[in-house]
């Protein structure tokens, strides 16, 4: 994620007495560009695309999306326990391994509401400029892996967990009218969790781990020719792209309270993460006096993602009905900025994303229909993390409502097949967001992106776990 990222034009042919874009070049390019470092404001973006609030990935196990992910920190039924609340590990009663793959399909359309360019092509007017509407969204599988089982006569347990807590990807395509804030954006992230937990007395167990977690970005976006007569097209932008990855370390750690084998509160808390990923920007398309600008430059881009908070409640009402809640919080005001710093010691590019700390509630409830089937469902409700003066097309999220549908079925004594269908409509909500590239020169121009968002989320999800 780029903004401003500046290269002094060092080797440029004569463009004397040539002109280019409606602009009398009466001195060389070098001369107009090489005085002053050149502003090319990249505006990649980090983002999963459209998953959930910011791009945090709630579904993990078709258990949890059958119920909309109420209770997850405290129902504990299921080997997923080991990410969304270890403690829980002392209650499945005996070593269990897990794995399923959830479905996402994002539904992501923008509609241009009027974006415009003043650039020296345009002669300083606001000018509309070519580009279809947005629409992005792809059908994409995420696996997750879950291992429990019991050391020490059972009181002491061991866990891993294997899942991708932020991620997944957009692509609008670069003939769109966003294309100068974002093209394709893709974050995947992966999260090794080996954990423990300790049942401390009849009522109380505790557990924590360490989290081992990898993230790799492909961002890209258009910089306008300003030169263009008449303003930019797809045919004359350049391309920017960015390239990253690397491994960050966190914990998370949490309780169970049980007081009686009908009731279970869960609280559990999950550490900031700051990444840093080793990478590249590469810049080419131009033709021209603009071609100076493209080439490849070694970067390390910075970001954090947030704490969370869990607090969650499982309780037996009957036989036959369980009642689920789950209430969250996320520390997403540390993902402030994205900072990509350059190996060439330019100035660093820093694009403020300015979230907002958020609030979730989901609530659910479980059917025992037979000894081999169990029905469920669940809502969840969930606040953005963006605000309106800083939404972008790379996360063009709003606040959100899930709705969710599953069963498990018991296939032998110790096998069971969990199925979960989940939907998440999203707030229509407007992005406006003004960039300039080639800053403080003459060259300079400014691209404004606004838009309309209609998006919504299927995901679909299959766990098979076995009990040994």
């Amino acid at each position: 994620m780029l903004e401003c990222h500046y290269k002094r034009l060092n080797k440029v042919p004569d463009c004397r007495h040539r002109k280019e874009g409606g602009v009398n070049m009466t001195r060389s390019a070098k001369g107009i560009l090489g005085r002053s470092p050149v502003s090319i404001c990249v505006l990649l973006s980090l983002s999963s695309g459209l998953h959930a609030a910011g791009f945090y990935v709630p579904q993990k196990g078709a258990v949890g999306v059958g119920v909309a992910m109420a209770g997850d920190s405290a129902r504990a039924s299921d080997a997923g326990t080991v990410y969304f609340n270890p403690a829980g590990m002392t209650e499945l009663g005996g070593a269990m391994a897990q794995g399923g793959i959830d479905f996402l399909s994002p539904d992501v359309r923008i509609r241009n509401q009027g974006s415009a360019a003043v650039t020296p092509g345009t002669l300083g007017a606001a000018v509309p400029y070519s580009g279809g509407d947005g629409s992005a969204g792809r059908l994409t599988p995420i696996p997750n892996f879950y291992y429990a089982r019991p050391l020490r006569g059972g009181d002491l347990w061991l866990g891993l967990a294997v899942a991708a807590p932020f991620g997944l990807g957009i692509d609008y395509g670069r003939d769109w009218f966003g294309r100068y804030d974002s093209i394709k954006s893709q974050l995947a992230t992966v999260d090794l969790a080996p954990s423990l937990a300790y049942r401390a007395s009849p009522s109380w167990s505790i557990g924590g781990g360490i989290d081992f977690q990898y993230a790799d970005a492909q961002l890209t976006n258009a910089i306008p020719n300003t030169l263009n007569p008449g303003g930019p097209t797809p045919a004359t932008d350049g391309i920017a792209k960015l390239t990253g990855n690397g491994w960050s370390t966190g914990f998370n750690v949490g309780v169970l309270y049980h007081d009686s084998p009908n009731t279970r509160i869960g609280l559990h808390y999950r550490s900031a993460i700051g990444h840093k990923l080793d990478g590249q920007v590469t810049i080419e398309g131009f033709a021209g006096p603009l071609s100076a600008a493209n080439g490849t430059f070694n970067t390390r881009t910075d970001f954090k993602l947030p704490q969370i908070v869990s607090l969650g409640l499982a309780h037996r009402a009957s036989p036959a009905w369980t009642l689920l809640a789950e209430y969250q919080w996320f520390g997403w005001s540390a993902f402030d900025e994205v900072r990509v710093r350059f190996d060439s010691g330019v100035p660093d590019s820093v694009r403020p994303e300015k979230f907002r700390n958020t609030h979730s509630a989901a609530f659910g409830a479980e059917y025992k229909w037979s000894d081999r089937t169990t029905l469920r469902g669940g809502v969840r409700f969930e606040q953005s993390p963006t605000i309106d003066a800083f939404r972008n097309t790379s996360i063009p999220d709003s606040d959100l409502l899930w709705l969710g549908l599953g069963a498990t079925f018991k296939l032998s004594d110790g096998l069971l097949l969990d199925l979960g269908y989940v939907r998440a409509n999203f707030r229509r909500a407007s992005i406006n967001r003004t960039s300039t590239a080639f800053a403080g020169t003459p060259l300079s121009g400014t691209t404004t992106v606004s838009g309309r968002t209609d998006n919504t989320v299927d995901t679909l999800a299959m766990s098979l776990r076995y009990r040994f």
